[in-house]
């Protein structure tokens, strides 16, 4: 959802700046530069397909049913580039978190870079809570919407494919998390 993807991003780029803190700390800027772009990979193949997904698949929703636009983009030129603004949403959070990670990291504030995710990580829990009604009813459409003519989340096939995604996200930050810390120190 349009809400929670840019912290979702911003948690996806601090994590991997704290996976990297030992090549920050000690200035390596090429293993800095690979851990940027490990946090750029990572926003490209793991965020973006997610987000396109849910936005090809559930527009409206991925869009909090803000906007009545999002019934008129399928088939039609500006899916394309409503894709590529979805892509910038995933790239652009990630990269500042990234680089605000490694600024803490570099003065020495890794403390605060853990709080800081941690602190973004609840927002996220926060914004579903207070958008539960938009974000466990699924309509096709803004206007099936705005028209109550959604389903329950938890009846709709449309909630395995969230669990799974779901799961696989931060699976994927877990493990992109392990992987640099082990390259890092090796």
């Amino acid at each position: 959802m349009l809400l929670i993807d840019v912290p979702v991003g911003i948690v996806a780029g601090q994590v991997i700046a704290d996976a990297s803190r030992d090549a920050i700390t000690a200035g390596n800027r090429t293993e800095i530069s690979r851990a940027r772009a490990i946090a750029v990979i990572f926003a490209y193949l793991i965020t973006t397909p997610v987000i396109v997904y849910f936005f090809l698949g559930w527009p409206a929703w991925e869009m909090n049913y803000f906007w009545s636009w999002v019934d008129d983009v399928q088939g039609t030129p500006r899916l394309a580039l409503s894709s590529f603004l979805l892509i910038a949403m995933s790239l652009v959070p990630t990269l500042a978190g990234f680089e605000s990670g490694r600024l803490l990291v570099q003065r020495d504030r890794v403390s605060l870079l853990r709080v800081s995710y941690a602190s973004f990580f609840a927002l996220i829990f926060v914004i579903v809570y207070l958008t539960r009604r938009i974000t466990f009813n699924i309509a096709a459409t803004y206007e099936g919407y705005m028209n109550g003519e959604f389903t329950s989340f938890w009846n709709n096939p449309f909630f395995i494919y969230w669990l799974v995604l779901t799961v696989f996200f931060w699976g994927s930050l877990a493990g992109c998390y392990a992987y640099v810390r082990r390259t890092a120190a090796g």
